[in-house]
C-alpha cells in the first residue's frame, strides 16, 4: 500500500498542518501518514535571506519513505528558486515530493493584521496546488482553479481550494496509489 505523507519540521504551524491533511485526504483519498522533518536551515542563502526550494526538494526526495506515493511538506521558511524572487511552494511535476512555504501566506508578512481564516484558506489552496503538480497537473488557465498560477498573494485569494472540472478529470485519470 502507498501513503500520502504529510510532514513538517518542529515549530511549523500545527493548525495549518491539520488543515492541509484534511484537504489532502478529501481530495486525493489516499491513506496518510505523518512525518516529522528536519529544519531546512541548510538551504539558507545569506545573500537573499531566503531558503532555496531546490535543495529542500532534494532533501525531501532523499527522506521520502519507500511506501510513499507522495510526500508533501510545510515549512515556515520563505522559499525561492534562482529565477524568481520567491515561491509559495515548489513540487516535482509528476514526482513524489512538494513543499509549501507558510511565510508569505500570512497577512502579517504584508504588514497587515493577522487573519487565521485567510491564512488557512491560502494554505489549503497552495497545498492542493503543489500536490496537484506531483500528480502531473500543470498550471490551469481557469483563474478560480487551485492549479492556477499564483505569483502574487492576491491571485491565491481569487482561486478556490478545489480543482476545476478539467483538472479534476485529468487527476481522476491519473491518481493511483
Amino acid at each position: 500500500m502507498s501513503y500520502l505523507y504529510v510532514g513538517a519540521a518542529a515549530g511549523t504551524d500545527r493548525e495549518a498542518l491539520a488543515a492541509a491533511k484534511v484537504l489532502l485526504s478529501v481530495e486525493f483519498g489516499l491513506p496518510q501518514r505523518d512525518m516529522e522533518l528536519p529544519d531546512v536551515e541548510f538551504a539558507f542563502d545569506a545573500r537573499r535571506k531566503q531558503y532555496g526550494s531546490i535543495p529542500v526538494l532534494e532533501m525531501l526526495t532523499r527522506l521520502c519513505p519507500a511506501d510513499a506515493a507522495k510526500l508533501v511538506s510545510l515549512t515556515e521558511r520563505d522559499l525561492f528558486i534562482p529565477v524568481l524572487t520567491f515561491v509559495f511552494g515548489h513540487a516535482q511535476l509528476s514526482g513524489r515530493v512538494a513543499v509549501v512555504s507558510l511565510a508569505r501566506l500570512r497577512q502579517e508578512f504584508y504588514g497587515m493584521e493577522p487573519n487565521r481564516a485567510v491564512f488557512l484558506d491560502r494554505v489549503r489552496k497552495e497545498v492542493l496546488h503543489e500536490t496537484g503538480h506531483t500528480f502531473g497537473l500543470v498550471h490551469c488557465a481557469d483563474r478560480s482553479c487551485a492549479m492556477s498560477l499564483s505569483t502574487r498573494v492576491q491571485q491565491i485569494d481569487e482561486k478556490r481550494a478545489a480543482f476545476c472540472a478539467a483538472c479534476a478529470r485529468q487527476l481522476a485519470r491519473g491518481v493511483t496509489a
